[in-house]
């Protein structure tokens, strides 16, 4: 009885079973030709001597091979339907990306005839990193400000001790003090 349910449902959904599959399948393997072509300008070497394109491409190929796996079984395997999804989650995601990067080490805008201004002060990472992290958690209405906060404070805080104090990087904690 549920297996001819599953026919039925094979049957009524044409060459395409797994919506849903099919299109994360070709969102990946459209991702890994872009990251094929944005390491195209990289050498890529042969044999033993790997240049340093050879991982980007590398892991371009291997994406590409997923999602097309991914695609041929979306063709042979009932799977769940394409269902709506809710946009919140990506723009709070995506807009908090941006706001760290206008914000780390700031944002000018030059404008021809006017010069150099300064849209954005550098505010480092003390301040970017925990405003990002808060940002990013309104993607979600399921939250809790004072998780959220207490995460936030204490990625914060590994950050600055990872790239700041351990690995050196030259990256602005708080420029406005001076670290």
């Amino acid at each position: 009885m549920q297996e001819d349910k599953v026919n039925t449902a094979a049957e009524s959904r044409g060459l395409v079973k797994s919506p849903q599959d099919m299109f994360a399948g070709l969102f990946i393997v459209a991702f890994g030709l872009f990251c094929l072509w944005a390491s195209s300008n990289l050498t890529g070497g042969r044999g033993a001597n790997l240049g340093p394109g050879s991982f980007p491409r590398g892991l371009s190929f291997l994406l590409m091979a997923v999602g097309s796996i991914i695609i041929v079984q979306a063709l042979t395997v009932v799977g769940p339907r394409l269902e709506a999804w809710s946009i919140r989650g990506p723009v709070f995601v995506l807009g908090s990306v941006l706001v760290f990067a206008a914000t780390i080490r700031g944002t000018t805008l030059n404008i021809p005839g006017i010069g150099r201004t300064d849209l954005i002060p550098p505010l480092g990472l003390i301040v970017a990193g925990p405003m990002t992290l808060v940002l990013a958690s309104l993607a979600t209405t399921e939250r809790n400000w004072f998780q959220t906060i207490v995460f936030a404070a204490s990625m914060t805080a590994f950050c600055i001790l990872l790239f700041k104090v351990a690995l050196r990087l030259p990256i602005p904690v708080a420029p406005w003090a001076g670290w």
